[in-house]
């Protein structure tokens, strides 16, 4: 009788089966309905039927943003950016599109198909199991990294259907347990062993699997936990010289290299690693090899450690902060007067864990601590999952288009700044690690307004339409001829900074002196200060020329036809900006590297002279500015004091 069942009845059978609450993992593919005869074998068998299981896979798992990132390796440019619902407030959408899966033999990833939704719910499915049956066994010391990579891809591709699986009645391992066994038996073990905690994608997966799913912390999280989690933060947070926070040095103005660098003396602990590195990993995903390197784990430890909601005070103490008493030149003087800043224990006082967001209720499944604005969309993690795929080798991969990052930086930004113990900073650099975890830290309240200034090369020419009637074949040839010397010219071109000072100086002159600002209602103040500093910055980039608003849609649109992201006409994304911190006012002049977006901003204050800071950073999902400053007075080649600054948007 089972026999005479059409084929088609039969998938829609099998299909409802498998979509059976916890049939996941116990029912996918259904063996007992496999066994039952040979006609029900060859309908619904996972060699024979892959678009059965792959109505399966869509059943239970979000695809849109697998599709998005991965089809056809296009991606949208709306997408791709942290605008409207996303995050920055800004709702210009963008018209280009960049090639996600572009690498340096111009290899492109084809559409997903039948075959590779099937092939990824097997991979998914032997994941969560091996977890869960780790999580039963209290035992994740033995954890594969491509388990990680599932539950990271999960999260990030999250629009709905993910965080039923890995939250609520639904859920096929314990999440918050699972965090809870790899902080004991990875960071914390690590950090009680002698020596720095070794950088593995393994840590870093699940630094961002921590952070995305417990932002800064459980809500029911004790003082002692807190104490605990940070203490085993503190290496990636502080130890600047051994955690790099940057897809490539942040000395390197212009990406990709076309020249090898020499390699640093790595015995000497003063002398700064600045060596371009291709940091590729190979993940197999969706039936295929995907090109990526793994995010980074500073970022996350960062966020985890000093995460606040918009608005939450810092509870404040008394406490000198390092080259306080410094001028801008880096001679003694200035107030000498101490700066409030929060405990300097390890555990940070205050109103307890936040998670990135106020809360609100996103699904009755998921914990308090789940983000909403992170996870009720994937469009929210598109411009990272970009930066992964494009951003992984400084000498080959081609980097983000440039007008990627239009509008991510622009706006009001409120957040703190930290900075460790000097003493104990030193004696880290000296080999003592365990200063580290005992020297104390302070941190300071900021607000940054921040205008961006988008520049070209000089000379440009919009482009007419080929073809044009009235146009002979010999004019047109001519034309043609002349773009192709253009382009051999322009070739030579491409490469090279359009800034020249030092990265100390975000690339910019020393000798520029900054404008002090100037005695006039505050909004007229500010306004004449960023003017004199963006014109500072034209000046400096010789050869090239503000972009007028009214073409910067052109100019957009320019570099989506000619496929180089804006790199031919020399597009430049200039930062200015004004702030100010309990050590008063100050300036920031910078850029932004195109290549993967990270601001390099001279952070000065004036007119009082308390120095100048080198920040780097990146716009992160959720619209969070996060990464590290630097003193300017230690020459770039050697190791600086530095700090870290994390900024929400206003």
């Amino acid at each position: 009788m089972l026999e005479q069942i059409p084929p088609e009845t039969i998938s829609h059978i099998a299909y409802h089966l498998c979509l059976f609450p916890h049939a996941l993992t116990t029912s996918t593919p259904p063996i007992a309905l496999l066994q039952t005869c040979k006609t029900i074998y060859q309908a619904i068998a996972p060699e024979r039927n892959t678009r059965l299981y792959a109505r399966i896979y869509r059943g239970w798992f979000d695809v849109t943003a697998a599709e998005r990132r991965l089809d056809n390796g296009k991606i949208s440019g709306a997408s791709l950016g942290t605008g409207g619902e996303n995050g920055n407030g800004n709702k210009r959408k963008r018209n280009f599109t960049t090639d996600m899966t572009k690498r340096q033999e111009g290899d492109t990833t084809p559409r997903l198909r039948a075959q590779d939704l099937m092939d990824e719910m097997k991979r998914r499915v032997k994941a969560l199991a091996r977890l869960r049956e780790m999580v039963e066994r209290g035992d994740v010391t033995e954890v594969p990294d491509d388990d990680l990579w599932v539950l990271y891809f999960m999260l990030i591709e999250n629009d709905g259907k993910n965080a039923e699986i890995l939250f609520g009645d639904q859920a096929i391992v314990h999440l918050p347990t699972f965090l809870e066994l790899y902080h004991r038996q990875h960071f914390l073990a690590a950090a009680m062993e002698p020596g720095y905690p070794e950088e593995t994608i393994g840590r870093s997966l699940a630094m961002w699997i921590a952070w995305l799913v417990l932002g800064s912390g459980p809500e029911d999280e004790t003082v002692e936990q807190r104490e605990e989690r940070q203490f085993a933060l503190r290496p990636y947070v502080f130890a600047a010289p051994r955690y790099d926070a940057y897809f490539a040095p942040w000395t390197l103005p212009t990406l990709p290299l076309k020249h090898v660098l020499a390699s640093a003396d790595e015995s000497n602990p003063y002398i700064a690693d600045l060596v371009p590195r291709s940091r590729l990993v190979q993940v197999k995903a969706y039936g295929r090899q995907l090109n990526l390197c793994p995010p980074n784990i500073s970022q996350a430890a960062i966020l985890r450690f000093f995460y606040r909601r918009l608005g939450e005070e810092v509870d404040e103490t008394t406490i000198a902060a390092p080259f306080m008493g410094l001028r801008a030149d880096g001679r003694g003087g200035g107030s000498g007067v101490s700066t409030r800043v929060h405990s300097t224990s390890t555990s940070r006082a205050g109103s307890g864990t936040t998670t990135p967001v106020s809360r609100q209720a996103f699904s009755s499944c998921l914990p308090p601590s789940f983000s909403p604005p992170l996870f009720s969309s994937s469009l929210t993690h598109d411009l990272d999952f970009a930066r992964l795929s494009l951003c992984y080798d400084p000498m080959h991969t081609p980097g983000m288009p440039r007008p990627t990052w239009r509008g991510s930086f622009e706006g009001c930004w409120e957040g703190t700044f930290s900075f460790f113990d000097f003493d104990a900073f030193r004696e880290m650099l000296g080999g003592q690690a365990r200063a580290l975890y005992e020297g104390p830290y302070g941190e300071q309240a900021q607000v940054w307004k921040i205008k961006e200034t988008w520049v070209r090369k000089q000379g440009w020419v919009r482009k007419e339409r080929k073809n044009e009637k009235g146009k002979g074949k010999a004019e047109q040839e001519e034309e043609e001829g002349n773009e192709e010397e253009d382009h051999e010219e322009d070739e030579e071109e491409l490469g090279r900074s359009p800034v020249s000072g030092p990265m100390l100086n975000a690339g910019f002159p020393i000798d520029q002196v900054t404008p002090p600002f100037p005695v006039l209602a505050p909004f007229a103040a500010e306004a004449a200060t960023l003017h004199e500093t963006i014109q500072q910055q034209l000046e400096a980039m010789e050869g090239y020329e503000a972009v007028p608003e009214h073409e910067l849609d052109e100019m957009m649109r320019q570099a989506e036809e000619d496929g180089d992201g804006g790199e031919g006409v020399g597009l430049e994304l200039l930062l200015t900006g004004t702030g100010h911190s309990a050590w008063g006012n100050f300036i920031l002049k910078g850029r932004v590297r195109a290549w993967d977006g990270m601001a390099s901003l001279v952070k000065e204050y004036a007119p009082d002279s308390r120095g100048k800071w080198i920040y780097r950073g990146y716009v992160l999902a959720g619209d969070i500015f996060v990464g590290r400053w630097r003193d300017t007075y230690t020459p770039e080649a050697y190791v600086g004091y530095e700090g870290t600054f994390i900024l929400n948007r206003r």
